[in-house]
């Protein structure tokens, strides 16, 4: 997908297809059939942190990375450059 005018630097897309060892996912556009190539799906910090109790008085901590499912509908961001890099920014909905 390239990117050439202004108009598309913000489109919304469905997932098609995951690469979650990459953290990185493939979009189909809704107005159109063009797909984009591999996007690498941001994280925000402050993300999900669960704790569970272990004995008496220790805590474990552990973060949960998101990744979008396939058929979500996601926000994907252009840079402003020919044939510019993408980044799916999070899930609509």
């Amino acid at each position: 997908m390239s990117v050439e005018s202004i108009d598309r630097l913000i489109l919304a897309g469905t997932v098609m297809d995951l690469d979650e060892a990459h953290h990185r996912v493939r979009v189909i556009y809704r107005d159109e059939e063009d797909q984009s190539g591999w996007l690498y799906v941001l994280q925000h910090p402050g993300g999900k942190v669960d704790v569970e109790m272990v004995d008496s008085h220790t805590h474990k901590a552990y973060w949960e990375s998101w990744m979008p499912k396939i058929n979500d509908q996601v926000l994907v961001l252009y840079l402003p450059v020919l044939d510019g890099d993408g980044f799916v920014l999070g899930k609509i909905g």
